[in-house]
């Protein structure tokens, strides 16, 4: 048995991709686990662009949780306040 996953062309996998990168960053838990999974591929031997790549966020930010995992640890990857207005959905 297929699933969806595989039977879905290349022309509609970035509405899909988009879909569940919005999903991902709906909840502080689950911003923490993207977090977590990101420094785990690093960890495996991927460059922080490549993981940016497939997990659709920037280098930079990728750079940025590893150098804060290097000097704070797990507590660093838990998300703070964030500064400034609070963005609204629309809903």
């Amino acid at each position: 048995m297929r699933s969806w996953f595989h039977e879905t062309s290349h022309d509609q996998r970035p509405d899909i991709i988009l879909g569940l990168q919005d999903e991902i960053r709906r909840s502080e838990e689950s911003r923490y686990d993207h977090r977590l999974h990101g420094l785990l591929l690093v960890a495996h031997g991927l460059s922080c662009r490549e993981v940016a790549q497939l997990l659709g966020d920037s280098p930079r930010t990728v750079q940025y949780w590893v150098t804060r995992f290097d000097k704070e640890g797990l507590a660093a990857m838990v998300e703070g306040e964030r500064p400034g207005r609070p963005c609204y959905f629309g809903r």
